[in-house]
């Protein structure tokens, strides 16, 4: 779920902060390819839902971990298909360097709305999802009612919550906006189904 959850905060804050380099998905490929993890070749994904670029090198049989240090760093904000083990080395790495910078924006986001000190907390093992979901949806406001809400559980959003808030894209963005900093601020894991998160 991370990897959808760091689509949209990496949608959010662009190149802002020195995060990502405003790079095309050529140059991105090039600059892996220094990492020492051969080539990675260019394909477009999801037509459907206004695609996007996204490297993929499946061919990779080992990576250590400064190889891919130097790949999340080359590839700027675009998703990278790895051989699954890699993969999953990959989004740890990565996850561990953005986190910290999502969590401070998610902070700054929240604090600029005076919302920052409405957060619920959130313990693992803890706190009960359904009422913590709620608690969420209560701090973004009437139009955030039900987007935690559906078959998929409590740390997806709702497919129809989104059809309904979100569309056409644009549409609600303030109150996802919302939903995931708050999400973020209080530790609190969700991700999207399918194809239904917010397009850039």
């Amino acid at each position: 779920m991370f990897t959808a959850v760091l689509f949209f905060m990496a949608a959010q804050i662009s190149t802002s902060g020195g995060v990502y380099e405003n790079i095309t998905a050529q140059e991105a490929a090039k600059r892996f390819t220094q990492c020492g993890l051969g080539p990675a070749t260019i394909r477009w994904n999801d037509p459907e839902m206004g695609g996007e670029d996204v490297l993929a090198a499946s061919d990779i049989k080992s990576a250590t971990d400064e190889q891919l240090r130097c790949a999340d760093l080359a590839i700027s904000y675009y998703s990278l298909e790895l051989p699954p083990e890699i993969e999953r080395r990959f989004e740890v790495l990565r996850e561990a360097r953005l986190a910290p910078v999502f969590q401070a924006q998610a902070r700054e986001w929240l604090s600029a709305r005076g919302l920052l000190n409405r957060v619920p907390q959130y313990r693992t093992g803890v706190t009960d999802d359904a009422a913590f979901t709620r608690q969420v949806e209560n701090v973004c406001g009437r139009r955030a009612k039900g987007a935690f809400q559906s078959k998929f559980g409590f740390h997806a959003v709702s497919p129809d919550w989104v059809n309904r808030n979100l569309n056409p894209p644009g549409k609600g963005s303030e109150v996802l906006s919302c939903l995931m900093n708050v999400a973020t601020v209080s530790g609190f894991q969700i991700g999207f189904i399918g194809n239904e998160y917010y397009q850039r």
